[in-house]
């Protein structure tokens, strides 16, 4: 049922996306960033709201579990360091965890050499993804990176990540339609995949654009392989059991959120308290996602 399921998921990717893609051009950037809102706030932290079953289903002794929670703890808290010392190296240090998480959830599957081509291979792509939609929305980033850090990325940055990413993907994608150990069919589907996004990220807000791609290219196919991980199949018992287990830190992470935008006056756009929760999870989160594929 998994491989079925996953296969009518990517149909309906492609639906919301040209969906909401003729939502971005037929309504304002108000209506765009409430829908994008809504999307992350449910699904988008759902989807990392379920770490520490994961690692107590992957980890069989109790003293592993709590070294490992231990260490799931020890990360949030380095990030939250690090973000003192230097917000800027923080965000980039987020962007770049992304990325390969981007990466890694939407290729790991169809890409498998070895564990340093695979993972630059995935790190490569998220640039390439978060390039992108920065390239398309680039007053908005600034407003947000000044928000968060006091620096932006200028365009020449983002232009370089963009044209760097791109070439290791092309020789990458060379190299492995070449040796034969993918279909050169895998390799057209995703560039016409980028396209879509291209045209999505160039027609949208940033919130919408981010959102759409992290909601439905990234965090549900990331629920269904949890779910399949945590119950061993694919079914509305299993999906139950998976949102029931999450619904306490989604809580927690909500009412977080609403408190941090209410408490910290120097923040003035929610963007930028998406991002800023983000970023507090997206390490662990990381981590955890990559001990459950290995």
């Amino acid at each position: 049922m998994g491989s079925t399921f996953y296969s009518n998921y990517q149909n309906f990717m492609l639906f919301i996306t040209f969906f909401l893609f003729w939502i971005s051009i037929q309504f304002g950037e108000v209506v765009e960033d409430f829908i994008a809102y809504i999307l992350v706030i449910s699904l988008g932290i759902l989807h990392g709201a379920n770490d520490l079953l994961i690692l107590s289903i992957k980890e069989k002794t109790d003293k592993t579990f709590i070294k490992n929670l231990f260490l799931y703890i020890g990360i949030i808290i380095l990030c939250l360091i690090i973000y003192m010392f230097s917000s800027f190296v923080a965000i980039l240090f987020f962007v770049v965890l992304s990325s390969y998480h981007f990466g890694e959830e939407h290729l790991s599957k169809k890409i498998n050499v070895n564990g340093l081509f695979n993972s630059f291979y995935f790190l490569a792509y998220g640039i390439f993804i978060f390039s992108l939609i920065f390239s398309q929305s680039i007053a908005d980033v600034d407003v947000i990176m000044r928000e968060l850090t006091g620096f932006t990325f200028t365009e020449f940055q983002i232009e370089i990540a963009l044209l760097t990413s791109g070439i290791f993907l092309c020789f990458g994608s060379m190299y492995l339609v070449l040796t034969k150990r993918n279909n050169l069919k895998i390799f057209i589907k995703e560039v016409f995949y980028l396209l879509l996004l291209f045209l999505v990220f160039q027609n949208s807000s940033l919130v919408l654009g981010f959102a759409i791609y992290f909601i439905f290219w990234h965090s549900v196919p990331s629920i269904i392989h949890q779910v399949e991980f945590i119950s061993g199949n694919l079914n509305e018992k299993a999906i139950f059991y998976y949102v029931k287990k999450a619904l306490i830190y989604w809580v927690i992470s909500v009412v977080g959120l609403l408190v941090l935008y209410q408490l910290v006056p120097q923040i003035e756009l929610f963007a930028t308290v998406v991002f800023a929760i983000l970023f507090a999870v997206t390490a662990p989160h990381t981590w955890v996602m990559h001990k459950m594929k290995n």
